[in-house]
This record gives structure tokens, sequence and C-alpha cells, in this order.
């Protein structure tokens, strides 16, 4: 579909940025030709590829904004169709696996906003979208003013995972920032028996 067809013009598409150099492994941005970032070298996250869309800034982190937390639903539809595109490029999956929301957190949203936009990989691919195997069970505060340190604490045994017999799973979130969340995540579901979790982010922070 046409962008014109959601209440994303394509004026508005045009101004979207997506840095051309980033780690292979967490997709910071990156200065020069190095393949991974310092932080990627000296520790691996535990999971092993991130793809995003796009860069985290300007009017794109503004729609994320209204999508999120002003139920701007036409903004999620037209990130679902950009998810899926961004997801039929990718090689082949077991499972799909959203970032959990907390009891509370729902509550408050009143909805899983990476649930809306995985709506159309959903229903136009064969890939399984598992919302039920993890859960959050630690409802952490904003991790937006906390240091890396700060966030690996508050985010430790935030998550709880059945057994699953997925070998290969995507992870998927809107925001990618330090990337903590997600690398908790897929450390709780490789303790839970997968082999190797990669990520996508609808945005990735420029630092």
């Amino acid at each position: 579909m046409e962008s014109a067809s959601f209440c994303v013009c394509q004026d508005c598409e045009a101004t979207f940025t997506n840095a051309s150099n980033r780690c292979q492994s967490c997709a910071q941005p990156m200065t020069g030709k190095l393949d991974f970032c310092g932080q990627c070298l000296s520790r691996s996250p535990h999971f092993n590829r991130a793809y995003t869309l796009y860069d985290y800034q300007d009017l794109i982190a503004q729609l994320i904004k209204s999508f999120k937390y002003d139920k701007q639903l036409c903004v999620g539809r037209y990130f679902a169709h950009k998810l899926h595109n961004m997801y039929q490029s990718l090689e082949h999956y077991d499972a799909i696996i959203p970032m959990p929301l907390s009891a509370k957190r729902i509550k408050e949203r009143g909805f899983n906003q990476v649930l809306e936009m995985l709506s159309v990989i959903k229903k136009q691919s064969d890939c399984v979208v598992d919302a039920h195997s993890v859960k959050r069970i630690k409802a952490t505060q904003s991790l937006a003013n906390l240091n890396p340190e700060q966030r690996q604490k508050e985010l430790r045994d935030a998550f709880q995972a059945e057994p699953i017999a997925y070998q290969h799973i995507l992870l998927v979130d809107d925001v990618m920032t330090t990337g903590a969340s997600l690398n908790e995540l897929a450390k709780t579901l490789m303790k839970a028996g997968a082999k190797s979790c990669d990520v996508l982010t609808l945005a990735r922070t420029m630092v």
C-alpha cells in the first residue's frame, strides 16, 4: 500500500532517516568502516543481530510517541506495514516474540503497541507471533534517565519464560536505546531453550 493511504503523508515520510552504517550486532549508528561498536566488541549482547527501520529523532520520534501514548492507531497501522516490508527481507525465524509489557503498563496504555505493530506480519506471514510464552513479571521503572548499569540492575529477572522449542527467534520492540531490555529478554529466552535471537525495532536512538 502507498504511504498516502495512511495518516503519514509522503512529505513527512521523506524526512525519516536511517543511518547507513550501523553496528552489525546492536545497530548503533557508527562512523568509519568498522563492523562492530566498541561496546559489542568488549561485551557481546545475548542477541546476534539487530535491525532497525529509522533513526529515533525529529518527526519519527513524535509519531512513535503519538502512537504509543496517545493511541494514534492509524500511525500504528502505517508502522505495521513498514515493519512487514522490513521483515520480508530477513531470514526465516521459528517465532516472533514481541517485547512483553507488565500488566500495570498495559492497564495504563490500554494496549501493547508492539503487538499492534506486528498485526500485518501476523496476517501475511506463516511465522508464529508468540505473545504468551514470555511474561514481564517485574514492573520496571522508566529506564530513560538511568545509566547502563542502573538499567541492567532494574531489568534483572524482569522476564519469565516457559520452556520453548523455538530455535531461532526474532524479538521485536518499538524503540531501542541501549538494548538493555532486549538483551535481558534474549538472555531469558536462551535459558528457556532458544539457540539464537535476533532483534527488529522500529527505531534506534542515535546515542
